[in-house]
């Protein structure tokens, strides 16, 4: 008996240093998944989540940019018989100008057109870009620029914290920690893509763990004053909600307050309702109003309304011809 106890001694010594070491591992695990869980989907919201946080710019604007009228006229959504035709047309080369714009725009540095045309932007301009991401456009239109106010949406956690803190020493940067749409809403998704790039509610991601906050955008344009006076650039890439967001600055007449107009397009997510005879419709009503500066269809493009001086149509993605 006596020469058992010392191997249960140590038997017990045993069991328990490797408790011990179970218990810390999963502590440290625990605390590891929490780590990567924040990481994901980001910091809790802040005030700047919220649309009761957004202020008017109007202050901010020179007297050259304001109205002396604030208000806004709704145009008329029905196409006439002209416009369908072209929407038309635009619905039954979907295919090939698709595969044409796409070709083309990510072929060499093409796609840096995005950043570079904005030749007009001055210490004076006022940018809004929706879908700030990693705030690779935005730190080239700045840097090449210096426009006066820029304004950054970013509705992803984890992308708006990175945007936080890499425009921190630029007090001419504003950024709110939400999105746009037809309406208010909160989605929970998964972040996919590296640190949330290629998120979006579009693609059967609902259901996950990480919020996801957007406003009605005619409230957003009306609380930072947009009736008022005239944005020099509104640029859009957001996974999807340029359709909704392009189709309530017509819908509601808030589209003549931007000189210019820059989107991206993504026709093949897999939620999107109707993306080709939404796009080819945009077309046609934003054609009231702007002039297309470049553009690869279903891609990327930018407009620049009527009114403005020595316009230049550039880069016109036509539909090839077959022989």
């Amino acid at each position: 008996m006596s020469s058992r106890k010392p191997k249960l001694v140590l038997l017990l010594v045993g069991l328990s240093v490797v408790f011990s070491v179970w218990l810390t591992w999963g502590g440290s695990r625990k605390e590891v998944q929490d780590e990567m869980r924040s990481d994901q989907c980001g910091d809790n919201f802040t005030e700047v989540s919220e649309i009761t946080f957004v202020k008017s710019l109007l202050a901010k604007r020179a007297p050259k940019f304001r109205k002396e009228d604030c208000s806004i006229s709704p145009g008329t959504q029905k196409l006439t018989a002209r416009e369908i035709y072209f929407k038309e047309k635009c619905i039954q080369n979907f295919k090939l100008d698709h595969a044409h714009g796409s070709d083309q725009f990510w072929s060499g540095d093409t796609q840096y057109i995005r950043h570079t045309h904005h030749k007009y932007l001055t210490s004076q301009s006022l940018v809004l870009d929706v879908g700030g991401n990693k705030g690779e456009d935005a730190d080239a239109m700045i840097q090449a620029f210096h426009p006066g106010i820029y304004v950054i949406l970013e509705p992803i956690n984890s992308l708006f914290t990175k945007l936080t803190d890499k425009f921190k020493s630029q007090d001419n940067v504003i950024l709110y920690n939400f999105g746009l749409a037809a309406k208010d809403d909160t989605f929970f998704v998964n972040v996919v893509g590296h640190g949330g790039d290629a998120t979006s509610v579009f693609t059967g991601n609902k259901g996950g763990k990480c919020n996801l906050k957007v406003y009605n955008t005619t409230q957003f344009m009306q609380r930072l004053g947009v009736p008022c006076y005239d944005v020099d650039l509104i640029t859009i890439n957001c996974e999807g909600c340029e359709f909704e967001i392009l189709e309530t600055l017509i819908a509601s007449g808030l589209i003549s307050h931007f000189q210019h107009v820059q989107f991206a397009t993504h026709p093949l997510l897999t939620r999107l309702e109707k993306p080709v005879e939404r796009y080819c419709e945009i077309q046609q009503k934003l054609a009231r109003t702007h002039i297309i500066e470049y553009q690869y269809k279903f891609c990327w493009e930018t407009w620049k309304r009527k009114d403005i001086k020595r316009y230049q149509i550039k880069h016109w993605n036509l539909r090839v011809k077959k022989k």
